[in-house]
């Protein structure tokens, strides 16, 4: 019997498997009290995208028995887009800096603020490890922080990111109707459900509970803007991937240079992280309008 393929099917059928694959280990963590700071917690973690991929890799093969590729965006022509999209968690960051500082919590722009901020965080008992570690090994410039971590963003963090943005920014982003508007912010909601039993326990923010959860949706909302319109121009969901792998790995640099910042502000997912992807989708509009065929932004 062939598969009738109907709108609801084509959606609800890939996330009910993805969400199946990904909130399995998270509820089993739930249910025996695991935190996801720890070992199981940041495996989960690497862990969470991938019934993502193969949930949208049995819809496009076995299901529709279509061609992989074209169809869900995996396009490797490249563009200055994919440039733009490498840097644009960089603009989300200084924004986010420039937000925290504002709201009174000083970023952190000293080796010596640094060092302490990482000395505060040692367990007494590890104290005199960390001084002989720090001995040999002084860190460098905070904001040297950056540079030294957006190479992971072309690297193993890049592949991670692919695995859910061929689900979102692929086969969702194809499947989903509507203009620019509507598909986008329909695509940020089902990232958003998807991501939330993650968020509940502890993902993304460090907190678990009910307000996390709620903070996540203007944040996967505003970032689903953001990744559609660089998904748009570039053609491709590899340089959504390549903005997201990015941003995974600057998150670490992210938090030593705001820190002491609360968790619902800090970046890149509290507010002063929407803050910065605001600014960054305020310049696609610009762009997007200046241009005299091709707007998105109208629709």
């Amino acid at each position: 019997m062939s598969f009738r393929a109907t709108r609801a099917r084509l959606i609800g059928i890939p996330f009910v498997l993805m969400a199946v694959g990904s909130w399995t280990p998270v509820f089993a963590m739930w249910w025996q009290d695991i935190e996801w700071t720890g070992a199981i917690g940041r495996a989960i973690a690497v862990w969470y995208a991938f019934p993502a991929l193969v949930a949208v890799l049995f819809m496009q093969g076995p299901v529709l028995k279509q061609p992989i590729l074209e169809p869900l965006g995996i396009r490797f022509v490249v563009s200055w887009w994919w440039l733009v999209a490498w840097l644009v968690p960089v603009a989300v960051l200084a924004v986010a800096i420039l937000v925290t500082w504002w709201a009174g919590y000083e970023p952190v722009l000293t080796v010596e603020q640094l060092i302490e901020n990482k000395r505060s965080m040692v367990p007494p008992e590890q104290m005199t490890e960390f001084e002989e570690y720090l001995a040999q090994n002084r860190p460098p410039h905070p904001l040297m922080l950056i540079v030294l971590g957006m190479p992971a963003g072309l690297t193993f963090n890049l592949l991670l990111a692919f695995c859910d943005e061929i689900a979102f920014r692929g086969y969702f982003f194809r499947e989903i109707p509507g203009g620019f508007w509507s598909r986008s912010t329909a695509i940020g909601v089902l990232w958003w459900l998807w991501l939330a039993p993650s968020v509940a326990v502890g993902n993304l923010y460090g907190v678990s509970g009910i307000t996390s959860v709620a903070l996540g949706l203007p944040w996967c909302v505003v970032a689903s803007w953001v990744l559609v319109y660089i998904r748009v121009r570039s053609g491709s969901v590899i340089a959504t991937a390549l903005a997201r792998g990015t941003l995974v790995a600057l998150t670490a640099a992210a938090l030593d240079l705001t820190f002491g910042s609360p968790w619902w502000l800090r970046p890149y997912y509290g507010l002063s992280g929407v803050a910065g992807l605001l600014a960054v989708f305020a310049v696609f509009w610009i762009h997007d309008r200046a241009r005299d065929k091709g707007r998105l932004t109208t629709r």
